[in-house]
């Protein structure tokens, strides 16, 4: 609760017409000075300082009439500040030689820094001074770490470059800025405008400008003819003195009113007395607010993890497919994830990937993943065909979980010094961070493990499942290795013996010649899943180069003569362990032969998916 006004610490002089806005009295001078100029803060408020909130901003009283039942509260007036005093390049006074900002060689970033610099420079000289003379001169965002700070980030997109990079940008306009200033000459005291100072004001800007045209402020006959570069981008940070104080909560109902004359604040809901009150930056995940701000908000319930993807598809087909796509619209470099559902949902729609990863990006990845079968369907169909068949979702989703599993062993790598407790705010923050961003992860990969599982189990058959329902060619499998190669040049150490065949494609590849030679006989499947087979072998007999007599036809200078002979290898392979087992006919009397063991193995390539070298599916 607020102390009564009378034990607050009196003020030595206070101006008749003002009341005691705070009791900080550098507080007290920049409401009086916002004031003075137009500007307006409640009555109901007060200004104070603490460790934990820093300059903040809470409630001491209710106006008259104020309701505090939700359903009958309006908007409450809190904080105003004019036009006329909201610091940016569009109100420079004093400000740099104008041709510094004319300069088309140094950028409005770099403008805004150097002049919020002089300022800070000018002190008491500046119009502004009891603004800022508040501003901190220590941060908390990454630029500020030190060495073992920022271990914490290792494996994290700021501890991966984009912290080294936002400084390298920063020096760079720096250096460029007192280099012009020295060109020009007729500035006092340049070497004062150090790095550490241009950082400040740099970090100044990210940690609570806001964007000038959400704020309403434009470039306009106010502003000299020096910044008339600046009339042609659309938005430029600007500082609104009193304003800014106000920290930052995700969750609060807050209404911007900008005005040709001010820029005001004004709360929706109930502000019990003693409380915080607080401004809404907007749905900032952790790390553009650790970056930006130097804070960072435990559980966000909009926290996420920005993804980049540059990839584009390299065939000139794909290529031409994906501009045509009308996801293609929404395509972006960087993606934003959000924390999955942890829910195991058995029944996943047909756009359950878009429903939980951006519609662009998984669009983007059906293409990457793309076979020729497929291609040639969305050639003959309508391009936009979403999903493009079973086999190209699940390879979608398992692209994905490669993606995410490799992002995710990437942050685990580093994790050690985040296991041990942190030192100070900056590492605490850090933690939180990194540990927001794994919880992301985590809950990707486990809905893309539900989406594996669960994705159109009709139309698909599993090598494992195969095996569950065929236990004597398991028992074959285990006693009969399957047939191995080898790979190198040189003394042993450099021969790498591996299967020809991965078990779950040879389990398929079986699977498909037995159920094509009982209908070559006229035989029915007695293998379960029945109405599998019946739709896949009716998929045989419709697509294109699938069936056994086609393949046949294949030019023979086409073929691969190291693919015939391993083809060979393992009809020889599946004769052994017919013939080896009479009890067992695989082939319902037939005989393999290489182009048997080609065609079975190609349209394999075309309808399967590997999970792992185990176990494949096979769909439809």
């Amino acid at each position: 609760m607020t102390e009564p006004a009378s034990k607050r610490l009196k003020l030595d002089a206070i101006a008749a017409t003002h009341r005691l806005y705070s009791a900080d009295k550098d507080l007290q001078l920049l409401a009086e000075w916002v004031i003075d100029n137009g500007g307006y803060f409640s009555d109901n408020l007060e200004l104070y300082k603490d460790e934990t909130n820093g300059y903040s901003v809470r409630v001491i009283s209710y106006p008259e009439n104020y309701s505090q039942r939700s359903d009958e509260l309006g908007s409450l007036p809190l904080v105003s500040c004019p036009t006329s005093i909201i610091f940016s390049l569009a109100n420079p006074k004093p400000s740099l030689p104008s041709i510094f900002l004319d300069s088309p060689s140094i950028s409005d970033h770099a403008k805004s820094c150097f002049h919020l610099s002089q300022h800070i420079l000018l002190e008491d000289k500046s119009p502004h001074w009891p603004y800022i003379k508040l501003l901190p001169s220590k941060f908390d965002t990454p630029l500020y770490f030190n060495a073992e700070e920022m271990v914490r980030l290792a494996g994290t997109n700021l501890g991966a470059g984009d912290v080294a990079l936002r400084k390298s940008l920063w020096m760079e306009e720096w250096e460029m800025g007192v280099q012009a200033l020295k060109e020009i000459g007729n500035l006092e005291n340049i070497e004062k405008y150090t790095w550490d100072l241009y950082l400040r004001s740099a970090t100044l800007y990210t940690s609570r400008s806001f964007p000038s045209q959400l704020v309403g402020i434009t470039q306009n006959a106010t502003a000299p003819s020096a910044c008339d570069a600046q009339k042609h981008t659309e938005s430029f940070p600007v500082l609104i003195p009193l304003v800014d104080i106000l920290n930052h909560q995700p969750s609060t109902k807050i209404v911007w009113k900008p005005t040709p004359e001010s820029f005001s604040l004004e709360a929706l809901g109930h502000l019990p007395i003693g409380s915080q009150v607080f401004n809404n930056y907007g749905p900032k995940a952790n790390e553009e607010l650790l970056m930006g701000y130097g804070f960072v908000i435990p559980g966000s319930p909009v926290d996420s993890l920005a993804m980049k993807f540059t990839m584009l598809p390299r065939d000139p087909m794909v290529a031409a497919i994906w501009e045509q796509r009308e996801s293609k619209k929404k395509w972006s470099n960087v993606f934003h994830l959000t924390k999955s559902s942890m829910t195991t949902d058995a029944k996943i729609g047909i756009y359950a990937l878009e429903n939980d990863w951006p519609e662009a990006l998984v669009d983007l990845f059906r293409l990457l993943v793309i076979n020729e079968l497929e291609l040639e369907t969305l050639k003959d169909e309508n391009s936009n065909k979403i999903p493009i068949s079973t086999r190209n979702e699940l390879a979608v989703a398992l692209g994905l979980k490669q993606a995410m599993t490799q992002k995710l062993s990437t942050l685990r790598k580093y994790d050690s010094p985040s296991n041990q407790p942190p030192r100070n705010q900056k590492e605490r923050s850090a933690d939180i961070y990194r540990q927001g961003q794994q919880d992301i992860m985590v809950s990707k990969l486990e809905k893309l493990d539900n989406f594996i599982t669960n994705y159109a189990p009709a139309k698909r058959l599993s090598s494992g499942r195969y095996l569950s329902d065929n236990e004597r060619l398991k028992q074959i499998l285990k006693d009969f290795p399957i047939p191995t190669g080898v790979d190198g040049e040189g003394d042993d150490e450099g021969i790498v013996e591996f299967e020809l065949i991965e078990e779950g494609e040879l389990v398929l590849l079986i699977a498909i010649l037995r159920e094509y030679f009982l209908r070559e006989n006229g035989k029915d499947s007695s293998h379960q899943p029945k109405d599998f087979w019946d739709q896949f072998m009716l998929m045989l007999g419709k697509g294109t180069g699938m069936s056994f007599d086609e393949s046949l036809e294949v030019d023979e200078q086409s073929k691969d003569n190291d693919n015939e002979e391993v083809s060979e290898i393992i009809a020889d392979y599946c004769n052994m362990i017919t013939s080896a087992n009479d009890s067992t006919d695989l082939f319902n009397g037939h005989q393999l032969i290489g182009s048997h063991i080609s065609w079975a193995w190609d349209i394999v390539k075309m309808k399967c998916i590997n999970l792992d070298a185990k176990e494949a599916i096979l769909t439809i």
